[in-house]
């Protein structure tokens, strides 16, 4: 038996969207009273029916419900999990607790698994189904569906809310995937900044918490970080790398990308309502406060705070790069550039709290598992190998989804035979460490329910450009390195990867560190290595560090932020 409504009322669903979750939890408590069991629970299938998604859950006694009805369920790997019965009966499923039988929620006893379906070309779809639990024996009485009339309105509405559901994980999921395919299609055009678009979204993040801003708008300024240069693929490779000055009419011509790119974001967002104003963002983050930007010239007030942030962010990280003409500007320039340009180019209040961040390098950013796409690395260990894959994490409804960049090294991948997950993510300057539990993995796609951060070794972030020299083992040679993280026992370093290739594991390495003030030599091994665009980093272990260079390195660290925090005050007075 199962349940099939007719619910094709798309104008009530866009009404009500607002207000349809806030009844959804007093609907399940009025059909937990018509039943008489204690939970109940909307569960939203994916597309590739190996996940259900809990929409909202009434318990009837207990008030955490969150520690026993969990927000994702894993169940296609677990075949004594009755909701794979359900997909494959489409009917109806009753589950009464056995030692070797599933139960979803802990404590119950007695569960019933209701379909729900949507009518597409004329089929029924199963797209969900209502759970329901009870704590002592009970059989469902199938036959009350037929006769109670105000049951099935109960589930009607609570089916129209999946169907809300269903359309809006499918456009965020769609939309990400479709964000994922333009941001390395950019990556491999603009070879001067790779991975801006990331550090850009995760700067505009770090303003947005400082303001204060709500989730949702700070994923909207991660999006429209993400996104603001996008439209670049629209113009001529040669232009966009080009190492000397842009003539006028090329300059004209790049000046076109931020409606490009505006264009493109309302392809990916604009009918996806809590994110329709993100092309808005995106088209002006290169209007400047005195109105002497574009493409509108629009100035003050007449721009959305959230434009100037990415303008902000955007001219940070380029400041920031390295680039075939010219190398990244010193922290203390970059400071006096937003000084010298604040009320004109940036807006006055964001040249604040942009500089209040820069002064604070060796701090975590540590909302980035709420980023909606991180550029990561999924590092999978074997009995006899490691497969390192680069891709991107996307954070979509309370699980997460990787999807590597390169599909064709999964093809033949195998779950049973994995033995250990990590997961490196990329964000400004740092690589943040992850153990990871992958519950799934199809279609090319890893399913992962839980990343739990690993502590890093006691290094600090650097914004500063910090170079140093590797020595290769065999003939001495020179490698230029650029460090990332420093501290008393280790380092990160980033170069390009066809130099990369070179570089020997586990083998006796001598560094040099090359401050300001005098030059540091070190001793060590590389232990780890990930990729992310054209570059590879390492994280470099010192082996034998005497204790007097350990605090040589400190005392040019806490140099280094006493310098910035005069040079902040000197351009404040």
């Amino acid at each position: 038996m199962s349940v099939k409504l007719d619910i094709n009322s798309s104008i009530w669903i866009r009404s009500q969207s607002s207000t349809v979750k806030k009844e959804l939890e007093e609907t399940e408590k009025k059909i937990c009273k018509i039943l008489d069991y204690d939970i109940c629970a909307s569960l939203l299938f994916n597309d590739s029916r190996n996940i259900a998604i809990s929409k909202s859950t009434y318990v009837k006694t207990l008030h955490d419900k969150k520690s026993i009805f969990p927000n994702i369920i894993f169940f296609k790997k677990d075949p004594d999990n009755k909701l794979n019965e359900l997909i494959r009966t489409k009917d109806i499923v009753e589950n009464y607790h056995l030692e070797e039988a599933c139960k979803v929620s802990e404590g119950v006893i007695s569960e019933v698994f209701i379909p729900i379906f949507n009518p597409q070309d004329d089929t029924m779809v199963l797209i969900g189904c209502i759970y329901l639990g009870s704590y002592s024996e009970k059989h469902f009485p199938k036959e009350i569906l037929l006769e109670d009339r105000r049951l099935n309105e109960y589930i009607s509405k609570i089916s129209k809310f999946l169907t809300l559901s269903l359309l809006k994980l499918k456009q965020i999921e769609n939309a990400m995937n479709m964000i994922n395919i333009f941001t390395e299609l950019i990556k491999q055009k603009d070879h001067f900044l790779p991975n801006h678009n990331y550090n850009v979204a995760n700067w505009c993040k770090i303003i947005g918490i400082e303001l204060g801003l709500s989730y949702q708008e700070l994923d909207k300024l991660y999006l429209a970080g993400l996104l603001h240069d996008i439209g670049k693929v629209m113009i001529d490779f040669n232009i966009i790398n080009k190492s000397g000055r842009l003539t006028d009419e090329e300059y004209e011509i790049i000046k076109k990308h931020p409606i490009y790119s505006c264009t493109i974001s309302k392809h990916l967002l604009g009918h996806i309502l809590e994110l329709n104003d993100v092309p808005e963002i995106v088209k002006h983050h290169h209007e400047r406060y005195d109105g002497k930007g574009y493409p509108d010239g629009l100035k003050g007030e007449e721009v959305l705070l959230s434009s100037y942030i990415v303008g902000i962010s955007d001219a940070v990280d380029a400041m920031l790069t390295n680039r075939a003409y010219k190398k990244a500007m010193p922290l203390n320039r970059v400071i006096s550039e937003l000084y010298r340009n604040k009320g004109t180019q940036f807006h006055p209040q964001l040249v604040d709290i942009m500089v209040k961040r820069l002064a604070k390098a060796e701090e975590q950013f540590e909302k980035i598992l709420e980023n909606t796409i991180s550029l990561s690395s999924l590092i999978v260990s074997y009995k006899e190998d490691i497969l390192i894959l680069e891709g991107s994490l996307m954070n979509i409804d309370n699980f997460f989804l990787f999807k590597p960049f390169e599909e064709s090294l999964v093809e033949d991948f195998e779950l049973s035979k994995v033995l250990d997950v990590e997961m490196v993510i990329k964000d400004l300057t740092s690589l943040h460490h992850y153990q990871v539990k992958i519950e799934d993995f199809k279609d090319n796609t890893f399913y992962i329910s839980h990343l739990q951060i690993i502590p890093s070794s006691n290094t600090f972030n650097l914004l500063w450009s910090l170079e140093g020299i590797l020595y290769y083992p065999v003939d001495n040679r020179e490698i230029s390195i650029e460090i990332m993280r420093i501290g008393g026992d280790a380092f990160s370093f980033a170069i390009r990867g066809d130099i990369a290739e070179e570089i020997p594991y586990g083998k006796p390495l001598k560094a040099k560190i090359l401050f300001e003030e005098y030059d540091i030599d070190i001793s060590g091994n590389i232990v780890k290595g990930y990729d992310f665009g054209p570059y590879k980093y390492f994280d470099f272990y010192y082996t034998n560090i005497p204790d007097f260079k350990r605090d040589m390195i400190f005392r040019q660290l806490f140099r280094k932020q006493i310098e910035l925090r005069k040079a902040i005050l000197e351009y404040k007075s």
